[in-house]
């Protein structure tokens, strides 16, 4: 998620901006069409809601192979359906397969080093401007998102959204710094998206596909379970594909939640696409060779239906003293005929039926739902707590979704229910979104995305409740304490100067796990992973005085983006890029006046999308923020907070994706000081702007639009550019009318509906005009490469995604990823199919170095070798086997980029930046 306000030192400024949007755009929240969720632009941040990428669409939901309509079957086998956008999943098993293509390719000789590996210093002292960084909201180091948390043997466990599962060893529980190192274990399985994680019968289950449908999670290829995980021998704790608890059932679903019936003896999983179990034996470990089977489908029909993904999503799922088991089943945005609380006494198949709850939790109302059960001090399951979001509220109120936080004294889904917190409740008890923070967003704006509860062991009234905050109870929710603020601007105790600031450190914002382990609470958010004991400390205002940090050396960031560039005043090369929920990261190389110690920082906050770095300068940077939303320094950032070190280039784009594409037009001269390249950015138009870095504070505030210059419309308001790449005329380099663009884009009403279309356009030949498509897939392009210009043709290079909304596959298993065109000045292209011996991996990326096409891919990247007539063969694999030393871990590759220092560089959403020496492609 994003942070609260973008110019959130100026909250005069904000709201009237704000307000003054609130006549087109109901208090700036922009609607899609498809399903009234709300999408958040401009100078607001979206807290309101995880921003869907690729828009709202369709996930996969394809059963038993063997159970599949003909017609499914068809679409998977077709070359010409292949992954058809928006509709579709992928059958159970096509992970693996997909998989094992891509580590049989030949390796092409490199190896992999990663780039990121400092500890994320969010709060830097000297990376502060006043109105665009995050520094000094008390977050302190971050890593990505953090889904799953266990704890057993003397270890932690932390399952990254898309980065695997890591462990560390805790040497003294009630001192954190005396912590081991964070260690992958994960890295060689068949997927690194993380639903859940838990420690059960001295091995560590982990879950595998993110479950809470936001735009950048991805699913996963079922359960394993390793119970050498607390071992003090690496090499034997690392999961391997044979740790995987039955066959491919589990495949291409998120799953929510595992939850185990030690009494009769199984194991459940809450998943996208119902809820299934798995036998246990008498002493509670999994009974071998045995495969999931499913028990409970809210909708059956629509499971084998690829138009209806959202009618058996199980969110949670909680098993009663007696072994009855208790789930919700709900779709965030409301389904009347499903959503809602089930029981089964038995949880066998077919037994399970819809509660109508009593008291204030009536069941019209019911979303996504956390459970958890109040225990005794002899263990007995008490007290049933839940925390829920509203489908209602979802459609029609922007400022919470919370339904609320609910109590069932008898232990009961039937309750009777009584309401313990409401977004108001919470507010008042220390939030930070309140006051001018909470005018447009209150606490559980976001409750479909981050949400957890957890009562402490044999305490019931003690209760840890996660929504962007952390929020605690110790008398059964009569009264709640934030310890956990959202950040600590706005708060009494905060100044922008670290000598006048007295807040304590906080959580980062979005939290999603919570475990208890020794006497102290751990908690996973979108930063990473903190903790404080059991029963801590407040200050006067409610907030926790004794967070500990354990992100360090956590590697889950989740890049977008990463550009480099030459650092001017430190030698070497600084290296950036933009995050999900973590800014816009910078990298740079010895301190001339510190004793020679590198920095990671963020000059820039809330979510990072794009970035361009001048290469002849890495302190030039353009971050992108969202929606085009754009901001630029040419210092690197380096502020006190006492003055600007960001300028805001925003371009005003009628409908841009989330995180949408704008590059520097190669070979081309800035108007300004020609020291660089000019710009061109794609929404549902595509601008330039000829200043480029060369940009003043004073010019960006006082040209049309920034400076920027709309220089084509693609039709439909719904369209929008996910790949681009533009040129310049080698005569005209500071002419921008004679620049060669090429923009890939989808739509109509977003990139994943019922409407969906795709295409590509450009201006080569003199006017601008779409491309002929036919033959290239039903699916969306995600990057272009402009290959070569002369005379009357152009090459292009074109790479397709397989998925059209990362938690979700759309039908085929063909190799359509990567394609040439060859362009005519009129109007014409031939597309030749590139992809002959490439694995079926969806496609992020793609660059030329030399005689080589490089292209990002979902498990790694690729390498090509081009002949002289642009034909591509010989496709390889860049390093070893995932899991092995010099390895890229199996993650998705968002952005390459060939750096002048000499090397490839991978953004990864998930895993960080590596880098690769270009001299081994």
């Amino acid at each position: 998620m994003a942070l609260l306000l973008t110019k959130r030192r100026r909250v005069a400024a904000v709201t009237a901006t704000v307000v003054a949007a609130a006549a087109v755009t109901t208090a700036g929240l922009l609607y899609n069409m498809d399903d009234n969720e709300p999408h958040y632009r401009g100078y607001l941040e979206r807290i309101g809601g995880e921003e869907e990428e690729e828009g709202h669409g369709v996930e996969g939901i394809v059963g038993d192979p063997e159970s599949e309509s003909s017609e499914i079957l068809s679409s998977i086998t077709s070359v010409a359906n292949a992954r058809l956008a928006p509709y579709g999943s992928v059958a159970a098993g096509q992970l693996s397969s997909s998989l094992g293509d891509f580590r049989s390719l030949a390796s092409n000789g490199s190896t992999w080093s990663e780039v990121t590996n400092l500890p994320y210093d969010a709060d830097d002292p000297n990376y502060r401007d006043p109105n665009f960084s995050n520094s000094s909201g008390g977050a302190g180091y971050v890593a990505g998102r953090v889904t799953g948390l266990a704890a057993g043997g003397g270890y932690l466990f932390a399952g990254g959204a898309n980065g695997g599962v890591f462990r560390k060893k805790l040497n003294n529980l009630d001192d954190p710094a005396d912590d081991g190192k964070w260690q992958a274990i994960s890295d060689s399985i068949l997927s690194l998206s993380t639903g859940d994680l838990e420690y059960h019968d001295g091995a560590l289950w982990y879950a595998t596909g993110e479950a809470n449908t936001g735009a950048t999670s991805y699913v996963g290829a079922g359960v394993f379970r390793n119970s050498r995980a607390a071992s003090s021998d690496l090499a034997t704790a690392q999961f391997t594909d044979t740790d995987r608890l039955g066959g491919t059932e589990l495949e291409s679903r998120g799953i929510n939640k595992v939850r185990f019936d030690d009494v009769t003896h199984w194991a459940y999983a809450g998943t996208t696409r119902g809820l299934w179990r798995y036998p246990l034996d008498k002493s509670n470990k999994p009974v071998a060779g045995r495969t999931w089977t499913n028990v409970f489908m809210p909708n059956p029909t629509a499971d084998s239906n690829i138009s209806q993904p959202y009618k058996n999503i199980v969110n949670d799922v909680a098993i009663d003293d007696a072994g009855g088991v208790l789930a919700n089943a709900a779709w965030r945005n409301g389904d009347a005929s499903y959503n809602g609380f089930y029981y089964s006494a038995t949880g066998a198949p077919n037994t399970f039926t819809q509660v109508n709850p009593q008291g204030a939790l009536g069941y019209q109302q019911v979303g996504n739902t956390e459970f958890a059960w109040g225990t005794d001090a002899a263990g007995k399951k008490s007290v049933l707590y839940a925390v829920v979001e509203s489908p209602t509220k979802l459609s029609h109120s922007p400022m919470t979704v919370l339904y609320g936080v609910f109590k069932s004294a008898s232990g009961t889904l039937a309750g009777p229910w009584t309401q313990i917190a409401d977004s108001g409740k919470l507010q008042a008890s220390g939030s930070a979104l309140s006051g001018a923070n909470g005018l447009y967003y209150r606490p559980g704006v976001q409750a479909w995305y981050n949400n957890f509860i957890l009562a402490e062991p044999g305490h019931p009234d003690h209760v840890w409740l996660g929504l962007e905050e952390v929020y605690e109870t110790t008398n059964g929710g009569s009264n709640w304490t934030t310890p956990g603020p959202y950040w600590n601007f706005g708060l009494k105790c905060w100044a922008i100067s670290d000598a006048e600031n007295t807040c304590p450190q906080t959580t980062h914002s979005d939290q999603h796990s919570v475990i208890t382990y020794g006497n102290r609470v751990y908690v996973g958010n979108d930063g990473g992973v903190k903790s404080r004991p059991v029963n801590g400390t407040l200050d006067s205002l409610g907030h926790a005085k004794d967070w500990a940090n354990h992100s360090q050396g956590l590697g889950t960031l989740q890049y977008y983006s990463v550009g480099v560039g030459v650092d001017p005043q430190r030698g070497g090369y600084a290296i950036s890029g933009g995050l999900q929920d973590n800014g816009g990261s910078l990298l740079r190389g010895d301190r001339k006046d510190n004793q020679g110690n590198a920095e990671m920082v963020s000059p820039f906050g809330g979510d990072g999308g794009d970035i361009i770095v001048d290469s002849k300068n890495g302190c030039h940077i353009l971050d992108e923020y969202v929606y085009l939303e754009l901001w630029m320094t040419t210092t690197c950032g380096q502020t006190d907070g006492s003055k600007n070190a960001v300028i805001d280039l925003a371009v005003p784009d009628a409908n841009p994706r989330f995180t949408a594409p704008f590059r520097p037009v190669r070979g081309s001269e800035n108007t300004g000081d020609h020291a660089s390249e000019r710009w061109v950015a794609g929404g549902n138009s595509i601008w330039t702007h000829d200043l480029g870095f060369s940009t003043t504070e004073e010019q960006a505030e006082s040209l049309a639009n920034h400076g920027w210059t709309k220089r084509a419309t693609l039709g439909s308001t719904g369209r929008m550019v996910v790949g681009l790449d533009a040129v310049a005329d080698p005569t005209a380099k500071q002419d921008a009318t004679k620049d060669v663009v090429v923009a890939a884009w989808c739509g109509e009403s977003n990139c994943n509906s019922g409407g969906f279309t795709r295409g590509v356009q450009t201006n080569f030949g003199g006017s601008w005009h779409e491309l002929d498509m036919t033959g290239l897939p039903s699916r969306y392009p995600s990057a272009v490469h402009i290959d070569s210009v002369s005379g009357n043709a152009a090459t292009v290079y074109l790479v397709f995604n397989g998925y059209n909304r990362r938690f979700i596959e759309g039908p085929g298993a063909q190799q359509d990823h990567v394609w040439k065109g060859v362009l005519t000045k009129d109007g014409k292209v031939t597309w030749t199919n590139e992809s002959a011996g490439t694995p079926d991996v969806p496609g992020t990326d793609v660059v030329r170095y030399g005689s080589k096409l490089v292209v990002g891919t979902d498990y790694g990247v690729m390498v090509g070798t081009i002949d002289s007539a642009g034909a591509v063969s010989d496709w390889k694999r860049i390093g070893n086997v995932s899991g092995t030393t010099g390895a890229l871990p199996l993650t998705t590759v968002f952005d390459l980029t060939v750096g002048a220092d000499g090397y490839l560089y991978a953004a990864t959403h998930g895993r960080g930046i590596w880098k690769t020496p270009l001299s081994l492609l």
